[in-house]
């Protein structure tokens, strides 16, 4: 038997990523780590190997469809690909009225285009093992953007209207697609609802019960 895969997109440094790796490792996934650049999966892929969890990194950009297509076809020979969380994320600083449709359209790589690029590229794969699953990192931006996140804000709404829409689409055809909106910062080692390791739980729990297309974490 195949080993069965749980991809992470964009793992980053609030340790939301690390949490979701070692929570799917200890039901026997095989982790795989994707981002643009290789510096910021090895530190990672050194921490869950030392606790034991077979973990290996992939270099794409999730924004285009041939390098996420070449990564996809890596993942595909070590084990069956089940799993699927898009984390990546990109929050600029700029103002509303600094704005220009370059500027957006570049943080949409990240916040919403990398999630469906990678979405229509891995589901033909995830299909095919029955009862797969696809979870994305919202964000209470989403519906209460400030001036200085304005482009995430814009793209996590935008996420989160495709994961609804998502959800319903993929749902008779039995793929489970979800979205946990964090209503916190994320803060690795501080104990309580910040703690990635909580935030984590929120996520492996609608993958398990699969009864809503949105779950909001306060």
């Amino acid at each position: 038997m195949a080993d069965k895969i749980a991809l992470i997109v964009g793992p980053g440094h609030a340790g939301l990523g690390q949490a979701m790796a070692e929570k799917l490792g200890e039901q026997g996934y095989t982790i795989a780590l994707l981002a643009r650049h290789a510096d910021a999966l090895n530190g990672l892929v050194k921490t869950l190997t030392d606790e034991k969890i077979t973990a290996f990194s992939v270099v794409a950009d999730s924004s285009d469809p041939a390098s996420v297509t070449s990564a996809l076809q890596t993942i595909q020979q070590h084990g069956e690909l089940q799993v699927v969380h898009y984390n990546a994320t990109m929050r600029t600083k700029n103002k509303p009225s600094q704005l220009t449709a370059a500027l957006v359209t570049e943080s949409l790589q990240s916040n919403l285009l990398g999630a469906i690029t990678v979405t229509n590229l891995a589901l033909p794969i995830v299909e095919k093992t029955g009862g797969g699953v696809f979870l994305y990192t919202g964000s209470v931006v989403a519906a209460k953007p400030g001036p200085s996140d304005v482009e995430q804000a814009i793209g996590k709404a935008g996420l989160r209207d495709y994961v609804v829409a998502l959800n319903k689409e993929l749902h008779p055809r039995g793929v489970f697609a979800g979205m946990v909106t964090i209503n916190t910062y994320i803060r690795a080692g501080r104990s309580g609802h910040m703690d990635p390791n909580v935030i984590a739980g929120a996520f492996m729990d609608l993958a398990t019960k699969k009864n809503a297309a949105e779950v909001q974490y306060h």
